[in-house]
């Protein structure tokens, strides 16, 4: 039997009405969701260059064939032309990875003309000019050492001091079970450092799993130092005590740490994040899917025909922050069994805010007159009849 989307969205409007009926000090916070969703309308994820200065074990970019469908285009004016083209067709937020950002700031100037609001996912070791309007993410794969190790390149330190007092930069750590340990660690020199930080839990690709089923030898890029004895990848056991570390940082470093325990704990399902296709293993209900909503382009500007923005990571094994936290904030219901869920989903909406959108821009975030004054009854309805 096929459910109908309406029925059901009518079902999750008539719950959120009940709960913002039963507990009206949420409805600024409901508000303010609603706005930061607002933002992610339409949202486009770039590929910019396939040019990279790393070699991170099991790359989401390299470790496997899809980039190698695309030659990147190389004219500036062409890349302004593609960014007007996108604003034009109403993106209000952009994501900008693959393979290294920061390589192609040029590119990333000529975005910010156009689309105000993004996120660059980079890897830190080159300085991004202060006048790209968007926030920084850097990935962290662990201390001094591991880094070295996971990453082919001694980059913890020259990263923290590239970025040291830019208000955009948040820190990524990727954790899996052979760094696991040095979560409190890393953290804590993020809090001295007075920088912000989050996690993602390592995904692989298809490539990667396929290498560890085979038994195949290390090469000297990209699957270096995995095996099937020793590799990254999480087992329930694994992933829950994870969860615990996180959950440990998130009480022992508010200031430092912009996880929420709700959304941790919703990443850490050690059941997959999505519902996954029975005969091809794609997730049919992951917001990084590529949509009318939504869409990857590679490095030749054309549209992506994978079958999402990180096409080469498996589906059933992915716990990316990016892709979930999206899905999850266009996904109430998955929340609603009661208030306390629907606050865990306000939390995630308000950590979106927190990580990718800048302090500075204010056209998402509603004015201290509107959050002193919640609606009435007849308001809620029309808040939820319009979310």
């Amino acid at each position: 039997m096929i459910s109908n989307p309406m029925s059901s969205m009518a079902n999750t409007n008539r719950q959120i009405n009940d709960y913002l009926a039963e507990r009206p000090d949420l409805i600024p916070r409901y508000q303010r969701a609603r706005l930061i969703r607002k933002v992610l309308r339409k949202s486009n994820n770039y590929d910019l260059t396939s040019r990279c200065n790393l070699f991170c074990e099991g790359c989401f970019y390299f470790e496997g064939d899809d980039y190698k469908q695309a030659t990147e285009v190389s004219d500036t004016d062409t890349w302004d032309i593609f960014f007007q083209q996108q604003a034009a067709a109403g993106v209000s937020f952009a994501f900008f990875a693959g393979a290294e950002p920061a390589l192609a700031q040029d590119r990333l100037m000529r975005a910010a003309q156009h689309i105000p609001r993004g996120s660059i996912h980079t890897n830190g070791t080159i300085r991004i000019r202060p006048d790209i309007p968007y926030s920084i993410q850097i990935s962290v794969w662990g201390d001094e050492n591991t880094t070295k190790h996971f990453r082919g390149g001694n980059v913890f330190w020259k990263s923290i001091r590239n970025f040291a007092n830019d208000p955009r930069v948040r820190f990524v750590f990727t954790i899996n079970p052979g760094n696991l340990s040095q979560v409190p660690g890393v953290v804590r020199v993020m809090d001295d450092y007075g920088h912000r930080i989050m996690f993602n839990y390592f995904s692989p690709t298809q490539s990667y799993l396929d290498k560890l089923a085979a038994g195949a030898g290390n090469d000297d890029t990209y699957f270096r130092i995995s095996s099937q004895e020793r590799n990254m990848l999480f087992g329930r056991e694994s992933l829950l005590r994870a969860r615990d570390t996180v959950n440990e940082m998130i009480l022992k470093h508010p200031r430092a740490v912009l996880q929420t325990r709700a959304f941790n704990d919703a990443l850490t399902d050690p059941d997959p994040l999505y519902q996954l296709d029975s005969v091809t293993g794609v997730a049919t209900n992951c917001n990084g899917r590529n949509f009318d909503w939504h869409q990857g382009y590679r490095v030749d500007l054309k549209p992506s025909d994978a079958k999402c923005c990180m096409p080469n990571v498996n589906c059933s094994e992915c716990r990316l922050y990016t892709i979930a936290i999206a899905s999850f904030i266009f996904q109430p219901e998955r929340f609603l069994h009661s208030i306390d869920g629907f606050c865990d989903w306000l939390d995630i909406c308000d950590q979106f805010a927190r990580v990718c959108l800048l302090d500075s821009d204010r056209e998402w975030t509603p004015t201290s007159e509107v959050l002193s004054l919640p609606p009435a009854r007849s308001e809620v309805s029309e808040t939820v009849r319009n979310a």
